[in-house]
């Protein structure tokens, strides 16, 4: 199966792959220009994801798989230092577990997901049972020039899967895929340990999500996560690059589109109050900074649909 889609929505996009349990907030503003190109064959998936906008993703890996991330480009450095531009990233293993990143404007990777059963007998049954218990991302460090031939083996399979070649570049990614893994043994001894400035993203940002109708101010937050002012700015700009202010603001524009999308007859005062957003002129205001368009513009939709 093949499938190639241009996208101009952020919830669209995320919900687009097939197979993955995602949800994405747009944290830059403006218009949405999106990319995804995927092969799905019975044993490997392969895609390649393109966005202009700087996301919040946050991800449900298919289980029984292992999440391999190749970055093309990718602007701006990851504050865990284990994505960067043109490296390989081994993704968290467990399904149950929801993996969250903060990706650069301009992002432009490709992503494979092999199915577990497909690396027995290529790789140690010890290895495989770590992998699917891991929580955290690793860098595989490759030679730069096996790298570029492991991009361009990658590309070929994304274009050719269904072709009469197909069957044999999947076969060679398998191996690759498989030499790479050989590599965690001696790669987990260097893993930092979970960051402290993504704690405290993480943890404002369930906040939010918990109690949308709340404002705690930067003040508050800090009183709630014992933290200096500082180093609640400090985490921020680092993980996203931004205030917190600008952040938890996003997030909460990308709560009430969400709503509205859902519900496009929904009364637009009321889901901005259920955001922490109360006053309208305001809320319309940095809608349109964010998504390039009036939060009405889902409710004309919505009233020019013919009536079945």
């Amino acid at each position: 199966m093949r499938l190639s889609l241009h996208t101009t929505d952020v919830f669209e996009h995320a919900n687009a792959l097939p197979g993955w349990r995602q949800q994405y907030d747009q944290l830059s503003s403006g218009p949405l220009e999106g990319r995804l190109e995927v092969t799905d064959l019975t044993g490997i998936q392969v895609f390649r994801e393109r966005l202009n906008q700087q996301v919040i993703q946050r991800i449900g890996f298919p289980c029984d798989a292992i999440h391999i991330l190749l970055t093309l480009a990718w602007p701006q450095l990851d504050s865990s230092g284990l994505i960067a531009e043109r490296c390989v990233t081994l993704l968290p293993g467990s399904g149950e577990c929801e993996y969250r990143v903060v990706t650069p404007a301009g992002m432009d990777v490709l992503c494979l997901s092999v199915p577990r059963a497909s690396l027995c007998g290529l790789v140690d049954e010890e290895i495989l049972e770590r992998l699917r218990t891991t929580v955290t991302p690793e860098r595989l460090r490759l030679p730069a020039a096996v790298l570029a031939e492991d991009i361009r083996l990658v590309q070929r399979l994304l274009k050719e899967g269904g072709s009469e070649h197909g069957l044999e570049l999947q076969r060679r990614l398998t191996m690759r895929v498989a030499e790479w893994l050989e590599q965690t043994i001696d790669a987990r001894c260097d893993l930092p340990r979970p960051s402290t400035r993504e704690y405290i993203v993480e943890r404002c940002h369930q906040w939010l999500i918990e109690a949308p109708d709340a404002s705690p101010s930067v003040i508050e937050l800090c009183k709630r996560l014992k933290v200096s002012r500082r180093t609640l700015q400090y985490s921020f700009q680092s993980v996203a690059g931004m205030t917190p202010v600008q952040y938890l603001r996003a997030v909460r524009l990308n709560g009430a589109r969400r709503a509205l999308k859902q519900n496009p007859g929904a009364n637009i005062a009321e889901v901005a109050e259920r955001w922490g957003i109360g006053h309208s002129s305001y809320f319309s205001l940095e809608y349109q900074k964010l998504f390039a368009e009036l939060p009405s513009a889902l409710s004309r939709k919505f009233k020019s649909l013919p009536v079945s």
